[in-house]
Order: structure tokens, then sequence, then C-alpha cells
């Protein structure tokens, strides 16, 4: 199995054509206007009509993950989170979105009715062609979670540089920035791409302002051990966790 990565940055910054050039990833939010929450940056959501220019406007290794809104990611149901939905799936059809995102907050616990009411929203998403990726904060145990995926039957995103990447064919990957960590130096992203191993697919996300040099060892990476063994790679241009040392980390 060959791997193919998809890599983007935390958000938009500037135009798409210029983004597409170094990234061929991104995360497009789906909320209602002022639904942020408190202490978030939200970028006003895009109309249907830029939705689907922007897919036209970048080549076909170019994807898009669209991510629920703050109603949705709580996973009540809500008139809020009801139009949330709707948004999600109409903007899923509009960029072709290979991934969905339900980011859910850490009032959503391992409880059965947190449970019971993820599951109803995972029933209500299109999965012929999208992946539901399912990404808890708060106490969520990785292990459980991972489990509770694969009774689902969809992906768990995860930090790799902090967690263990789960099995499966496809995986979604978030380098997030926390506390002292603002970038990421090639022996931590060496140690991701040997964690991740061989899959089909590898969406990530990186949530450093060096996103782009890191993209770009990311690719080097990848490239190297097919070069060495004569190979070629699968690389998309434009199993135990990771414990990482202060030192790796620049």
């Amino acid at each position: 199995m060959s791997n193919r990565w998809h890599i983007g940055a935390k958000q938009l910054r500037g135009s798409l054509a210029a983004y597409a050039k170094r990234f061929d990833l991104l995360e497009v939010r789906v909320a209602l206007e002022g639904g942020a929450e408190e202490g978030t940056v939200e970028v006003a959501a895009p109309s249907l009509a830029t939705l689907r220019r922007w897919r036209k406007s970048v080549p076909p290794h170019f994807h898009f993950s669209v991510v629920a809104g703050p109603h949705l990611s709580r996973v009540r149901s809500t008139a809020e989170a009801n139009k949330e939905l709707d948004a999600a799936r109409a903007a899923i059809d509009a960029l072709q979105a290979r991934c969905f995102v339900l980011r859910t907050p850490p009032e959503v616990t391992p409880t059965s009715l947190w449970r019971d009411r993820i599951a109803k929203v995972i029933e209500r998403l299109p999965r012929d062609v999208t992946h539901f990726v399912w990404e808890p904060s708060g106490v969520w145990e990785t292990q459980d979670a991972a489990a509770r995926a694969r009774a689902w039957s969809i992906v768990l995103a995860v930090d790799p540089t902090r967690e263990a990447v789960p099995p499966g064919s496809v995986a979604y990957l978030r380098f997030r920035a926390l506390g002292e960590t603002h970038a990421f130096g090639t022996p931590v992203l060496e140690k991701v791409v040997a964690a991740v191993g061989a899959r089909r697919e590898i969406f990530s996300i990186l949530e450093t302002d060096s996103a782009m040099r890191e993209a770009k060892t990311l690719r080097q990476l990848v490239r190297a051990p097919r070069a060495a063994a004569g190979g070629g790679g699968r690389l998309v241009r434009p199993r135990g966790a990771i414990v990482v040392s202060d030192d790796e980390q620049e």
C-alpha cells in the first residue's frame, strides 16, 4: 500500500491560488453567522457559489475538509445545530470534500448519552466518498476513542506527536502548536512518518506558523524511503505513541 499525503495549514491566508501552490488540503469551517465561541477565530463561512468556485479553481488532487460549526460540534439537537448540519452537507457537495470533521468540545464526554448523540450525527452525514472524521477533546482517552471510532467505522483524528496513530487505511493528523511548541523539527516529523507507516491516505493539518517549511520537510521524508528503494512515491503535492522531547521541537 502506497501512502498519499495531503498537507494543509491551519487556515487560509491570502488567496486560494497562492495557498494551493504550497499545500493541497484546506479545512473550511461551516458555522452560523456569529456562531464563534469566545476566544476562537471565526472566518465568515463562504457562500456556496464561492465554494463551487474554489473547487473549480484548484487541481483535482487538491482536497477540502468541511469542519462542523460550534453548534453541531456540541451534538445537541437544536435548531442551530440542524442548520449547521444542512450547511455542512451543502458545503461537502459544493467542495466535493473528502472529509467532514466533527471536533467535539470537552463537555462531550465518554458517556452513553454523548455516544448516542455522536452516532446520530454520523448517521446524518454522507459517507459515500467523504470520510467522517471525529476529533474529541477533554477526558477521552485515545485508546477508548479509537475503539469507539472503529465501532462507528469512522476516522479518529489525533495529534501524531502526542498520541498513537490508530490503525486503518486512512489517517487524519493535526499537528497542534501547544505550550512552548511553536514548530516541529525534522526528528519529530521523521518519527511521525515512521509511526504512520503504510496507509492509503493521510490528511495532515499543520497548525504552526512554520507550516510551509514543515510541509516541505514532510514531503522530503515521505519520498526518501521510496527513492532509496527505487520506487516512485505517491505523495500528492499542491502504531505506538510518539514521545517528543523538548529539544526535538523547535
